[in-house]
């Protein structure tokens, strides 16, 4: 869930936006220089929130937040090169999945004012769309039909009712040296998704190509689990500690590790999907004034890993001897899965 400060207040509301592009797929842990040069995919992610945040007591409060996505990818089709090819593009946009989460605090703030630890149990509700469609060539180059927009990623939502589980600690240290007066923090969540498969059709079964046996199990898009795990450090500026206006500015440090899971821990699996996970470091700043509280997020990634093991796509067909079209054999630098290798993450809180 977005964070949304550590104001007393009753009522909290906010709004965010997170930005990235990628134009590079990977296949495990490097580029997959074939696929990019032959593709050329782009792929803009860009999500809107509005959050509210009630306090019921000192120690419970509860979240609702709503997403609105604009993304948008692009490729070459046929994908035979930018000097060979026509790019196409297609959006998912529209209201996201709503998720509501309630988290409690472990130790009486009155008492602990300088480290806590929470512990949170939400929902995520399916009211985002995840069969949008939209008119898309097919691999060969040879025709368009209307179909569900791919890759996954960039649909609204993901057809499934999930349960999200999730901690948020910190402490101030106050032990005299250089350190004192700055904060440690660290948060995670995991998402459940128990149900198998959405019925959308995969960018698998889309492609109009003809399919070997190891692909009938990936005609539909998969519902994952996904996870998000970080922590970091919050510094107090120097020389900005008695001045009015600047001294609840905070500059943070902080390293993340995300991903979706190769396969769910509740239910099935079945499905195409893009596995893989992202590490990423990277600053951060807070600032705080009267009732209103603003974060920047600028999150490099230093690792990213794609399993392509699931997330390949079947090859364009090939001729046999007698001339006739075979299904392609499966190639393992066909795979979608984008990294972008920066994001940036907005978000402004005003407490009530």
């Amino acid at each position: 869930m977005p964070g949304l400060g550590s104001s007393g207040s009753k009522w909290q509301v906010s709004t965010g936006w997170r930005y990235s592009y990628a134009n590079q797929s990977y296949f495990d842990s490097r580029p997959n220089h074939d696929f990019n040069r032959n593709w050329r995919p782009r792929e803009r992610q860009s999500t809107l929130d509005v959050s509210a945040r009630y306090r019921i007591n000192k120690r419970f409060s509860t979240t609702a937040s709503l997403p609105i996505v604009f993304n948008r990818f692009s490729t070459i089709q046929p994908p035979l090169g930018i000097a060979r090819g026509n790019r196409f593009g297609w959006r998912g946009r529209g209201i996201g999945d709503l998720t509501l989460y309630t988290e409690g605090l472990l130790l009486e703030p009155s008492s602990h004012p300088f480290g806590n630890i929470g512990l949170g149990l939400g929902v995520k509700l399916p009211t985002g769309e995840w069969n949008q469609k939209a008119v898309l060539p097919n691999e060969t180059g040879t025709g368009f039909s209307r179909r569900a927009v791919w890759p996954a990623a960039i649909m609204p939502g993901d057809g499934g009712v999930g349960v999200i589980a999730g901690f948020n600690a910190f402490k101030v240290i106050r032990k005299v040296g250089f350190m004192r007066g700055n904060t440690i923090f660290a948060s995670g969540s995991y998402l459940f998704n128990p149900r198998n498969t959405n019925a959308t059709q995969s960018v698998v079964s889309t492609l109009g190509v003809p399919l070997t046996p190891n692909f009938l199990n990936q005609l539909t898009n998969s519902v994952t689990d996904s996870y998000n795990l970080q922590g970091g450090v919050a510094l107090r500026v120097p020389k900005t500690w008695d001045n009015e206006y600047l001294k609840d500015l905070r500059v943070r440090f902080i390293a993340g590790w995300q991903g979706i899971p190769f396969r769910d821990l509740i239910g099935q699996s079945d499905g195409y999907r893009q596995p893989g996970y992202t590490v990423t470091m990277g600053p951060s700043a807070t600032y705080s004034l009267g009732r209103n509280f603003w974060i920047v997020d600028v999150p490099f990634v230093v690792l990213g890993h794609v399993d392509a093991g699931r997330s390949m796509i079947p090859g364009l067909p090939v001729k046999g001897p007698d001339g006739s079209l075979r299904p392609a054999v499966l190639t393992p630098n066909r795979n979608l899965g984008l990294i972008p290798p920066v994001s940036i993450a907005v978000r402004y809180v005003r407490s009530f």
